[in-house]
């Protein structure tokens, strides 16, 4: 077992509203940054992914809301003719050159992506035919899955230490509408996503054995994938965890303690884990919780668990 690294993001917390006649007060004393800050983020209690938008999207906004059922309808044809998987279609965003389409696989294999539909902003026209996908993101989002099936045990350890530290301790995670709706990060729960793509040979040949017979059963991936001998320093668990109250530092005993926690146990997936601790607020742009003045404590450092 090493450790090699934790990383700790803690942020900028955001001064609450005021009400009544101390509003305009705030309006003419608060500098540009606490402006946008109040403009910007709200509670993560409180975010279902309303409000989200891409660069230059706005051009192309309007056409994903108003052809939103003749693009969901695409997309799920096209992921069940790709990638041999179900799939909902939970959003549809304007981008600079499409429309980004977020899909989840509510079955297993489980996880969250995204498909681009082509336009024409000046026709308001879309092209159904024309899905594409970014190279590898849906085949890592596909082998994440995969993945939490094959080591069911050990996901479901992780997924019961996350449930049972909220409610011991004042963090929570994120929502699982916002999520559906904002996140195409592949396998990920309201406490952390994979990042499965550097184990390269694995992905193809699990992917492919999936592709060729998607009913396959847990029992027979598992002959595929030896769960012991895997590479951990290529399959990384990213945590976002958050402040449940307002005006509350993110607090660095609690990041501390999951560091030992998921170090000496024994039981939770083997990887590469990077922990991020954010103050109760979230971009309603972005479903970021990160800040460019965010504080930071403590060592930039994660843990490689092996």
């Amino acid at each position: 077992m090493k450790i090699k690294s934790i990383v700790l993001a803690i942020s900028l917390i955001i001064p609450p509203l005021m009400i009544g006649g101390c509003n305009a007060m705030d309006e003419i004393t608060e500098t540009p940054e606490e402006r946008h800050a109040r403009e910007v983020y709200v509670s993560v209690n409180d975010y279902t992914g309303e409000g989200y938008r891409l660069p230059d999207g706005q051009l192309n906004d309007p056409i994903a809301k108003e052809k939103f059922e003749e693009i969901a309808e695409a997309t799920q044809s096209f992921f069940l003719e790709e990638y041999k998987t179900e799939v909902t279609v939970h959003n549809a965003v304007g981008a600079k050159h499409g429309i980004m389409v977020f899909v989840e696989s509510p079955n297993e294999p489980k996880f969250h992506t995204f498909a681009m539909m082509p336009v024409d902003a000046n026709e308001g026209k879309i092209f159904p035919d024309d899905i594409w996908t970014v190279e590898m993101q849906v085949e890592q989002a596909l082998f994440g899955g995969l993945l939490a099936m094959i080591l069911e045990d050990e996901f479901s350890t992780l997924d019961e230490y996350f449930v049972k530290l909220i409610e011991k301790y004042p963090i929570v995670g994120l929502k699982q509408e916002a999520i559906n709706k904002v996140k195409k990060s592949g396998y990920t729960t309201p406490y952390y996503f994979i990042q499965p793509s550097l184990l390269e040979e694995e992905l193809n040949q699990i992917n492919r054995v999936y592709l060729d017979n998607p009913n396959i059963s847990k029992e027979e991936l598992r002959t595929y994938f030896d769960k012991n001998s895997y590479d951990a320093e290529k399959l990384s668990f990213v945590v976002n965890l958050y402040m449940n109250e307002p005006d509350v530092e993110p607090d660095e005993e609690i990041i501390n303690m999951l560091i030992r926690d998921i170090t000496h146990s024994e039981e939770v997936p083997r990887g590469r884990y990077t922990f991020f601790l954010h103050d109760n607020t979230i971009s309603m742009f972005t479903g970021i919780g990160s800040k460019d003045n965010s504080l930071r404590e403590g060592q930039l450092e994660h843990i490689i668990k092996d």
